[in-house]
């Protein structure tokens, strides 16, 4: 049994409860919009109206090809039903994708609970990332709720492989389980190099922890190899399988990654899109969590490093100053300002660095923090002049809730957990001004 009764009504309770606020904040705001309702249903003629990504992917359904958009997502719309016309596609895959996240929701908290280990913070992870304002790409027929619903069933196994004590047979199963599913993530859409970052990064922080915290050994597990090998050639599979339908196509095995430079995605470095990202403000926030993120640990590991039993946070007191994370480069600078020059405005917190540190020190969470972390460094590194859907790569995902809720776990601080809900609630609030976007033929990011 994974749950008693009364766990497992009250687990059922916050799932229907949050699908509930989903659903009701949808339906009332597209009706509200006119057309947005029938846009849903594709009861217009898809040349009425941009549908962004979709029309990409409901064109490769009934027309496949190699392109910068994968074919995992068309591929099971054709098996679902067969769809001969772009309009039948997107009236299949508008609808499906929000069933499969909808679906998905149960395995969500499920995940975040298991792995981030206290409750009420994986409630408050799973309404971040259901609720969220980019939790609206799940249900667009874009391929985030695919791709969030294989992801969630792939961190789990890895969860399970790294913690638990393993048979022949249950080691067989996740094992063959991490392999197919970092396979198939990478025919869902581009990650190739994503998941060879975080491979990467997984083994040198769970190294470099080690030996900082001194607990465990300094060398990595034989286990530990073993699933950064299985997702490493998971994914080179994944991708060989479009690598090579490209090559019998266009003749060249990598077509994918010179789309991306067709579509002006070139490396440069802009510093301008730190303050102004020239596309959706939020795209800022999927920028600048993935970069605090990356400091948070660097700087949890050189205090542990340099002996220091105690870490002194600082929370601005004022309420006025938490309106500046609408910019959250404003808001750091702010916050330091404040912090070293009017400390009476503050509320001081000592933590514990090496306890904070610890949970960060498994597979898991190290690699969710490196794939999800490494998509906003390349749109920002290498992009078309904009921060276009730095957002969507970053949150439209379940990788940087798991990180999210880790530390939110690990730090253990009411204040900031006061915070992420009241977070939470302008999440909402966003996710409203979406739905009414895509109602109106807005950009969404």
């Amino acid at each position: 049994m994974l749950f008693t009764s009364s766990r497992q009504t009250a687990f059922w309770v916050k799932v229907l409860l949050v699908a509930g606020a989903y659903l009701v904040l949808q339906i009332a705001i597209l009706l509200a919009t006119g057309d947005g309702w029938q846009k849903f249903w594709v009861l217009q003629p898809p040349s009425n109206f941009e549908y962004w990504d979709t029309i990409h992917y409901a064109t490769l359904t009934v027309n496949p090809g190699c392109q910068g958009f994968y074919l995992l997502w068309p591929w099971l719309l054709q098996m679902v039903a067969s769809p001969t016309t772009v309009a039948q596609a997107l009236r299949l895959a508008i609808p499906l994708s929000e069933l499969i996240f909808l679906l998905s929701l149960p395995l969500a908290l499920y995940t975040f609970g298991q792995i981030i280990r206290n409750q009420q913070v994986a409630l408050l992870t799973f309404v971040l990332y259901a609720l969220g304002p980019n939790a609206i790409f799940y249900a667009i027929g874009y391929t985030e709720a695919l791709f969030g619903l294989l992801s969630l069933l792939f961190v789990l196994s890895l969860y399970r492989a790294e913690q638990s004590k393993l048979g022949p047979g249950h080691k067989l199963i996740l094992y063959g389980s991490i392999f197919s599913l970092a396979a198939l993530l990478n025919l869902v859409r581009p990650a190739l190099v994503q998941s060879g970052f975080a491979v990467g990064f997984t083994l040198v922080g769970l190294y470099s922890i080690r030996r900082i915290l001194g607990t465990g050994g300094h060398s990595l597990r034989s286990r530990e190899v073993t699933l950064a090998g299985l997702i490493a050639a998971g994914s080179l599979v994944g991708y060989g399988i479009y690598g090579l339908y490209c090559l019998n196509t266009l003749g060249d095995f990598f077509a994918p990654f010179q789309a991306q430079v067709r579509w002006g995605r070139t490396l440069a470095f802009r510093p301008w899109l730190l303050l102004f990202p020239r596309s959706l403000l939020f795209d800022l926030h999927g920028l600048y969590t993935a970069l605090l993120v990356f400091a948070v640990l660097g700087g949890l590991m050189f205090a542990v490093f340099q002996r220091r039993q105690t870490l002194l946070l600082r929370f601005p007191r004022q309420s006025w100053i938490y309106l500046l994370l609408v910019h959250p480069l404003i808001f750091s600078v702010v916050v330091v300002g404040i912090g070293r020059m009017a400390k009476r405005w503050t509320t001081p917190i000592l933590i514990q660095p090496d306890e904070v540190l610890k949970p960060l020190g498994n597979f898991t969470v190290l690699y969710a923090m490196g794939f999800s972390g490494i998509h906003s460094v390349i749109n920002l590194l290498a992009n078309s002049g904009y921060l276009y859907s730095t957002a969507r790569h970053y949150f439209a995902s379940p990788y940087a809730f798991v990180v999210l809720g880790t530390l939110l776990a690990a730090f253990n601080l009411p204040q900031l957990n006061r915070l992420t809900w009241v977070l939470a609630t302008i999440g909402l609030l966003w996710l409203g001004e979406q739905w009414f976007h895509y109602g109106s033929g807005r950009w969404l990011g």
